[in-house]
């Protein structure tokens, strides 16, 4: 069995837990999700965190976080590893995003809640959120207490996906801190772009792949008419993120399209449609996406 993510954790076995542990119940992705109410803290009900935060940003209590990177703090119920390459990577993910949209930088602190393994997440979602459908992982925006700034927070466990699923989740956060809404098939394209390894550009190859295999019909207009987050599915996963690839690498006028879009979207949480906007610089969006999917290479 391939060991993912060695080096998170000091104790070996937690690994071989958390990848043992997968089940093909669970639903592939992710979404983000704006709650009725906010949930307690998670760092009140876990133990064994480590402290690498300065004093000011300790949780009530004395409960401290466990790791700060950037605007990012990480709590988990096991010791984190501070040299793993992963957190400078997502360090970096900040910059990442705006420079290739073209957005400010956010200083909203984001804060991520890992678990050991998948049994105490999904105990855990199912005692806070019970009525999310089973995702690996979930972005929560919740903006409703009243003189308070915006609280984000990213739910998962260190499952052989974590790389992936954290890239994803804190995507849709670093959305949410520089835009005023963001339409949820974009905000989960946007975030299968950026999941992707650095060297993949944005290229997802298992997505690639279903979508030649499959009979891809796309259609933007349907998919810019889903709200819910139970409404998307795998194929919206899929469509949205060749819709995003698109726009970002297979067309210059598509790529000016999203970008507008992004500056709207900055003060405006709902501007209307993309499409309109996509077919007044590309006369065939659609013929132009199966192109752009054709052309493309799996990375090696």
């Amino acid at each position: 069995m391939r060991r993912a993510f060695p080096r998170l954790v000091r104790r070996p076995t937690v690994v071989a837990l958390a990848v043992g542990g997968l089940s093909l119940t669970v639903a592939a992705g992710c979404s983000a999700i704006n709650p009725a109410g906010k949930p307690s803290p998670l760092a009140d009900t876990l133990t064994g965190a480590r402290a690498q935060v300065p004093t000011a940003t300790k949780k009530p209590g004395g409960v401290q976080p466990a790791l700060r990177v950037g605007q990012f703090v990480f709590y988990a119920d096991v010791p984190l590893e501070p040299s793993d390459p992963l957190f400078r990577e997502l360090e970096d993910l900040p910059e990442r995003i705006q420079r290739e949209l073209r957005l400010p930088a956010g200083n909203n602190i984001v804060q991520v809640y890992l678990f050991e393994t998948q049994d105490k997440y999904e105990s855990y979602m199912r005692d806070r959120f019970p009525w999310l459908p089973a995702r690996r992982a979930y972005f929560v925006s919740d903006g409703k207490r009243p003189n308070a700034a915006e609280d984000l927070q990213v739910y998962t466990w260190m499952g052989e996906h974590l790389r992936t699923d954290l890239r994803h989740e804190l995507t849709h956060a670093i959305l949410h801190t520089v835009l005023a809404g963001v339409p949820l098939w974009l905000d989960e394209g946007l975030a299968g772009f950026f999941e992707q390894p650095p060297a993949n550009d944005g290229l997802n190859p298992d997505h690639l792949d279903k979508l030649r295999r499959g009979a891809f019909a796309p259609d933007l207009a349907r998919l810019e008419g889903v709200k819910l987050v139970a409404d998307m599915e795998k194929p919206e996963y899929r469509e949205a993120w060749a819709w995003v690839h698109f726009c970002l690498r297979g067309d210059d006028r598509a790529r000016a399209a999203l970008h507008d879009y992004l500056q709207q979207l900055r003060t405006n949480p709902a501007p209307g449609p993309l499409l309109p906007k996509l077919r007044a610089g590309v006369t065939d969006p659609k013929a132009s996406l199966y192109e752009h999917l054709a052309r493309q290479r799996n990375p090696e």
